[in-house]
């Protein structure tokens, strides 16, 4: 027996057994002694009873008030999702916000959204107070600000309190993770939640000029193929609105970027918007303090996951060299600094190995030096960038292609999204009229080529860099993936 005074009773039963198989049924005086071992006993019993039922009731309400706590964090997730559904409140599901747990003295989910994972922070991550997204696009006098508000924590109508502790965005998995507490009483309970988060973009800027776009007949396609430059580095400064390829001012804004039948072939091959406005960007481009330094980069090669970021001093591929990146495992970051060019049939491109279609965030390509000049992104013949986000602030994308290079639909030498200073085409008819001195020193001819860019119509992995630029990505989560109670 494992109750102590059940074992005690036990023993004194047996004693007074024993005394009384060992006494003579002649012996006088036995009556007395074993009617007080007796009695003994029973008021053994009597508190063993009272101790047993009242270990009982104990047990019995500290697990109400734990049912209770749990039942308070669960109403909390509840309440706080409700919150997340609302318009204003959307935009903070693509945001952190991770407190510290008092027991560790650090945040309690980490970047990757997962409990003692080992990457817990030191100071609290706040991205949500304070914050204020645009209900559209920049540069749009009639957008609005959107000022979400969420309460963190409350009262439940039952009793007791919920906090919230943490939500977690992860951006390649495009999951949220929220963390409620729940406190009954002196009880506390937690339930971790992990919700499928969908984000549209809309108005997205498949190719941004941050300067000037000199497109010269180059087919921009997609869903997203819409062209942002800046008015003051156009043909006329004066445009600056955006135009649509139904609207009755596209044949300006496309002499605006340099595309008219001056410039080579004469058809509008952008599918989306050209929008003059000048855009500031906020996103790093500085090399990481841990990289994998790759050096040259002048054959075929395959990256992947597990080493990134890297670091190419020179990326030049020619003939039917290829460099694969493998994303099944995750983003790849690439930082280019020294020279960037891709000739003949060369292809720099996103695979997965699980079935699943590479994202065109999840290889990031960054071009920038801040020790000697930046080069240009060249991209010539039939070569191809397959599913990348390309970045450089500093210097161009070159679209001097002759023919279609990347293996999907269409006539492109770059599938991707790309955030540049310009967009440049080579010279691309005979004879050249309209010069653009800055730009037409270092390119080739062509004359009448078109293959240009194409902007895929998922870009949902990219919205967690459309805030830097002043876009607000449209988010909702799909469904809750899991809804799990959890122990410290």
């Amino acid at each position: 027996m494992s109750n102590p005074f059940a074992q005690l009773l036990a023993q004194q039963l047996h004693t007074l057994v024993k005394i009384r198989n060992c006494s003579s049924h002649q012996e006088k005086g036995f009556a007395l002694p074993l009617a007080m071992g007796l009695g003994f006993v029973m008021i053994l019993l009597g508190m063993s009873s009272m101790i047993m039922a009242q270990s009982d009731r104990i047990t019995a309400w500290n697990r109400k008030e734990s049912g209770a706590s749990l039942a308070v964090s669960e109403g909390g997730m509840a309440r706080t999702l409700a919150q997340l559904t609302q318009t204003d409140n959307r935009i903070l599901l693509t945001r952190n916000y991770d407190t510290i747990n008092p027991k560790t003295g650090t945040t309690y989910l980490g970047p990757d959204g997962i409990l003692n994972s080992g990457d817990e922070e030191p100071a609290t991550v706040d991205e949500w107070t304070g914050y204020t997204g645009s209900s559209s696009t920049p540069c749009d006098a009639t957008a609005k600000t959107i000022t979400p508000n969420v309460t963190f924590s409350g009262a439940m109508s039952s009793g007791g309190q919920f906090q919230l502790k943490a939500y977690r965005y992860n951006p390649t998995d495009q999951t949220g993770t929220l963390l409620v507490e729940g406190q009954h009483g002196e009880r506390i309970s937690h339930i971790l939640s992990t919700l499928v988060i969908q984000s549209e973009i809309e108005n997205f800027p498949g190719v941004l000029a941050m300067q000037g776009a000199v497109i010269r007949g180059r087919t921009l396609i997609g869903q997203h193929a819409n062209l942002y430059y800046d008015p003051a580095w156009s043909a006329d400064t004066s445009l600056t609105d955006k135009s649509a390829p139904s609207d009755s001012d596209r044949a300006s804004y496309l002499n605006a970027v340099y595309s008219t039948a001056q410039d080579g072939p004469g058809n509008d091959l952008i599918a989306g918007n050209i929008v003059g406005c000048q855009i500031t960007q906020t996103l790093s481009v500085d090399l990481p303090t841990t990289v994998t330094s790759l050096g040259e980069v002048k054959s075929s090669t395959t990256l992947t996951a597990a080493n990134s970021p890297y670091h190419i001093e020179e990326l030049e591929l020619d003939g039917t060299d290829v460099v694969t990146v493998d994303t099944t495992d995750g983003p790849v970051y690439l930082y280019v600094t020294d020279s960037f060019e891709l000739r003949g049939n060369a292809q720099l491109r996103n695979i997965r190995t699980d079935g699943e279609s590479p994202r065109v965030g999840d290889l990031r390509i960054i071009v920038h030096d801040a020790d000697d000049g930046t080069p240009p992104i060249e991209l010539y013949d039939q070569s191809c960038i397959d599913t990348a986000f390309v970045y450089n602030k500093i210097n161009d994308l070159q679209l001097q292609g002759s023919g279609d290079g990347c293996p999907s639909s269409g006539n492109t030498n770059f599938d991707g999204v790309a955030w540049v200073e310009d967009v440049i085409s080579s010279i691309n008819i005979n004879p050249h009229t309209r010069i653009v001195p800055a730009e037409d020193d270092d390119i080739i001819t062509t004359n009448g080529s078109t293959s240009g860019i194409r902007v895929p119509n998922d870009v949902s992995s990219l919205a967690d860099v459309v805030s830097g630029i002043g876009i607000t990505p449209t988010n909702k989560f799909g469904y809750v993936k899991s809804w799990q109670r959890v122990r410290f």
